[in-house]
């Protein structure tokens, strides 16, 4: 069962690198809106703690995780950022702002914040971004009083993205699931930014985890979609075909903060999502039936690396 589930795997990561996806849904032109209003509310960031005294360096995290189980990794990725240990850059959130359709067809000016970046491990000298279950990811976005973004909002924020890099898919194989992996996708992705500034808007170098409808009809599973190419095409449409246990080197975790702005006007993202009439504007699924993954139950399986000497036994593990 195991080498058919990784063959599937295996297959559907090779396919990404030649399927013809369609491309993305018209945005409206962002407004130019070169000074934010003195009066507008700051987007909340003070529940992110600060940078511990002596945080490990993403190169020596990476090390630290090489010999720990699925569970264990989990567990010390959601240490590492819930203490704070993650670059200053994404302490500084991108504010985007852009126009879009209601439901009514009424025609609104939405602004969002967004981390500049993937979710990483260490500082802006020495990071790690980092993949990790659903499950670790919402317990983070919590704490943080964060979301997860929807498919929409990824293309929102690719167009409006100060650099676009190209993706980079590495070989399909049993490593794309390990910690070197992570390291080697990570140097690609330094290699091309180069001397790109970390504090503004990046896209293009990661699939993101998403909130989707899919979800209510596939518990236990991890929507993920993106990775953008130049011409705006993602090569992952959105597919729930992994478990909610699963992460590969390709995936990232953006957090959105839960406040917007609609028509000026200050308003909880989660609001707008589950609104009829204005959920068009953040989600092309309607309103979300949740805007957020279920993390009472945990991860549907513990073990599930690609590997002989761990069984595939379905189980349920919270990640404390």
């Amino acid at each position: 069962m195991r080498s058919t589930a990784l063959a599937s795997c295996l297959l559907a990561a090779c396919a990404l690198t030649t399927v013809a996806c369609s491309p993305v849904a018209p945005i409206l032109p962002s407004v130019q809106h070169p000074d934010a209003a003195l009066d507008e509310p700051s987007p909340d960031v003070s529940k992110i703690p600060p940078s511990p005294q002596r945080p490990l360096t993403g190169s020596l995290f990476v090390r630290t995780i090489a010999e720990e189980d699925e569970a264990g990794r989990e567990r010390a990725i959601l240490r590492e950022i819930s203490r704070g240990n993650l670059p200053d850059a994404l302490r500084h959130l991108a504010r985007v702002e852009f126009q879009a359709t209601a439901q009514s067809g009424a025609t609104h000016t939405v602004t969002l914040w967004a981390m500049p970046d993937y979710l990483a491990i260490g500082s802006d000298a020495d990071h790690l971004r980092m993949p990790m279950s659903p499950v670790t990811a919402q317990i983070i976005a919590d704490t943080f009083g964060f979301l997860l973004p929807t498919a929409k909002i990824v293309d929102t924020l690719y167009a409006h993205a100060a650099t676009r890099l190209t993706p980079r898919p590495l070989a399909p194989s049993a490593r794309m699931v390990h910690p070197d992996e992570f390291a080697h996708h990570d140097r690609l992705i330094e290699e091309q930014l180069g001397a790109v500034p970390r504090d503004q808007l990046l896209a293009g170098h990661k699939k993101d985890v998403v909130l989707s409808n899919k979800l209510s009809q596939r518990p236990h599973r991890v929507a993920i979609y993106g990775w953008h190419e130049q011409d705006s095409h993602p090569i992952q449409p959105l597919s729930t075909l992994h478990g909610d246990w699963y992460s590969d080197y390709s995936h990232g975790i953006r957090l959105i903060s839960a406040q917007m702005l609609l028509d000026g006007k200050p308003m909880q993202v989660a609001d707008a999502l589950t609104d009829p009439e204005l959920a068009p504007l953040l989600s092309d699924e309607g309103p979300l039936l949740s805007t957020r993954y279920r993390t009472q139950e945990g991860v549907g399986k513990l073990k599930w690396w690609p590997k002989p000497e761990v069984p595939e036994t379905p189980t349920s593990v919270a990640i404390r």
